[in-house]
């Protein structure tokens, strides 16, 4: 948890640093300013929607309301810093809806969280340099109001076409986004306690669901499940299976589960209430 606070600041404090760059020099790069706010405010917004959705732990409602209230900050920063209009929150709309998603189907976790941190990091760095590149040779500027007016309608276009066609294949393809899809864990297989003459295996549950997704025991042996549940995971879950025939409430920390010398198959497990699944396989 301490990471993804630190990550959201970190983002938050790059964001702000290259703002205040970008308008202490704004009046020596006016043809491209538009742009580069533009580029910045849409990728910022998808890396903070990101880490607010892992953050939040999968809070959809919660993230929404946060996501919208930054698109509202970022749109009165870019006007009231760059006289922007209001075609500028059309950036920070779309870059909060790719971060919303992706962040909803990602698996919780510090890699996942460092590498979000490390591609904002280096885009940061890309796009500065290129700035100050950009001052070094813009010495004498010159007015383009004609042609920034006509770039700045047909950015409005692309970018309103680009958010809705975003959003018709996301609701085409609703039933498929599984929370916590993207990097989960998929499988793990049992180990063995000679001493006491069984196997054993660990699932931890966290926010995303199961992790690992899978887990693989030997038929005919005693099998002891360690379910570890974090505090992230929320209160009030249950770990149940139809085809086990078991429905147990579940505590944080360890919960053991005893199944006697398994038969051959395949047994599909759920967390509920968030729907979680995933699979015992005996072979």
């Amino acid at each position: 948890m301490v990471l993804k606070y630190g990550s959201l600041f970190l983002v938050l404090l790059l964001t702000y640093y290259s703002f205040n760059h970008f308008y202490r020099n704004k009046e020596r790069f006016p043809s491209t300013l538009k742009s580069i706010i533009s580029l910045l405010v849409g990728v910022s917004s998808a890396t903070i929607s990101f880490l607010i959705m892992l953050t939040t732990n999968y809070n959809v409602l919660l993230s929404i309301i946060l996501n919208l209230l930054l698109v509202i900050l970022f749109w009165v920063l870019s006007k009231k810093l760059f006289n922007t209009g209001i075609t500028e929150i059309l950036p920070s709309l779309l870059g909060a809806f790719i971060g919303t998603i992706i962040g909803y189907m990602t698996f919780s976790s510090s890699i996942s969280v460092v590498i979000v941190d490390i591609l904002f990091i280096v885009f940061i760095y890309l796009l500065l340099f290129f700035v100050d590149r950009k001052l070094v040779s813009n010495s004498n500027p010159k007015n383009k109001k004609k042609r920034d007016h006509a770039k700045s309608s047909n950015s409005t276009l692309v970018l309103t076409s680009i958010l809705l066609i975003l959003v018709i294949i996301f609701t085409v393809n609703l039933n498929k986004v599984k929370v916590g899809m993207i990097g989960q864990p998929q499988k793990q297989a049992a180990k063995q306690d000679d001493q006491n003459d069984l196997q054993y295996a660990t699932i931890h549950v966290t926010p995303s669901g199961f992790s690992p997704k899978n887990t693989i025991f030997k038929p005919a042996t005693m099998t002891k499940i360690i379910v570890d549940v974090d505090q992230d995971a929320g209160g009030n879950a249950k770990l149940s299976s139809t085809d086990l025939g078991i429905n147990i409430p579940l505590k944080t920390g360890k919960n053991i589960l005893l199944l006697n010398n398994p038969l051959k198959g395949e047994y599909n497990i759920s967390l509920e209430p968030s729907n979680s699944v995933g699979k015992l396989v005996v072979k």
